[in-house]
């Protein structure tokens, strides 16, 4: 399924960017065009994730609507009567389509942030060296430590709740990630569009949407079960008390990885916040390391305008 989602990407990216070409064309110019491929390609990247994130997000709502575990106070159901939980089809496509997006997100998180070339095993001055050399590529993202070790804790996630049946609970991960990435996507191309107004209104839903999925259900309600009710797996003898107390600080300092990950985040966008109130514009700091590239950019999309 990863390969299939890999294939997928690689047929419709180069069709969205594109459509981005002939948007900046007009948005920043010609000369921006020819001079900034990466980005083009990253518009591209950015409109099938919205397109993925709003389809999942769609099935997620309508799907687990009336599922018990998303009622007030019933999250206690992920655990309850554990395991014997029935996995219904559309449960098992979710969870599939879910982690091979994941993993083919981790893999072209790589392949955007190193470049890899050969060389011989003799230097010029004779002295034996790698015949493979490692080094950063252009296209590294701002927050490239953050992401990745966010993709290595999701797909850590992934594999342990199938593995162990605990796919309600990893559901209700799953969707509350799905529904703040829409708005994050929605805010880059907005951005990368240069429409302002609705790059502002597109910020403000992300920052409270991202408030109220990863930093209020996710550690309150999804976690805070975690940490009281998933006990109730050794409620019927299904998982032994040792065995679950073992796995138990696995899982939730996973979870906690992710809050705190969220919350790194968080304090990211008020600095973009900051800028794009006290200066008028929006600066992506995720895309650039350290921030290197935004004012050079700036300076670009001032001399466009």
């Amino acid at each position: 399924v990863t390969y299939l989602m890999r294939r997928l990407k690689k047929f419709t990216i180069p069709m969205f960017s594109s459509i981005g070409r002939n948007a900046a064309r007009t948005s920043h110019g010609p000369e921006w065009v020819v001079t900034n491929e990466a980005r083009i390609v990253k518009f591209g990247e950015y409109v099938f994730r919205l397109l993925f994130h709003s389809a999942v997000t769609i099935f997620g709502i309508v799907y687990f609507w009336d599922k018990s575990w998303w009622e007030p106070g019933g999250t206690y159901n992920c655990f309850d009567y554990y395991p014997y939980h029935a996995i219904e089809p559309g449960m098992t496509w979710y969870y599939l389509i879910q982690s091979a997006y994941n993993l083919e997100a981790m893999f072209s998180l790589l392949d955007l942030s190193f470049v890899v070339s050969f060389q011989s095993i003799k230097s010029s001055k004779g002295a034996l060296q790698s015949p493979i050399t490692i080094g950063w590529s252009p296209t590294v993202r701002g927050d490239f430590q953050e992401m990745l070790i966010h993709h290595i804790v999701t797909n850590l996630l992934v594999i342990g709740s199938s593995y162990f049946r605990f796919t309600r609970i990893g559901s209700m991960v799953f969707l509350v990630h799905d529904i703040s990435d829409v708005p994050v996507d929605m805010s880059k191309l907005a951005n990368f569009l240069k429409w302002k107004i609705t790059t502002i209104v597109c910020f403000i839903n992300m920052v409270i949407v991202w408030l109220i999925t990863r930093l209020g259900v996710l550690p309150f309600r999804i976690f805070r079960s975690c940490w009281n009710e998933a006990c109730l797996v050794s409620r019927y003898g299904a998982m032994k008390p040792y065995v679950y107390h073992c796995y138990r600080h696995f899982f939730n300092s996973l979870i906690i990885a992710l809050i705190v990950l969220h919350l790194a985040w968080f304090v990211m966008f008020v600095r973009i916040g900051y800028v794009l109130i006290s200066k008028g514009e929006a600066h992506d700091l995720s895309e650039h390391k350290k921030g290197e590239k935004e004012t050079t950019g700036n300076k670009k999309d001032k001399k466009d305008e």
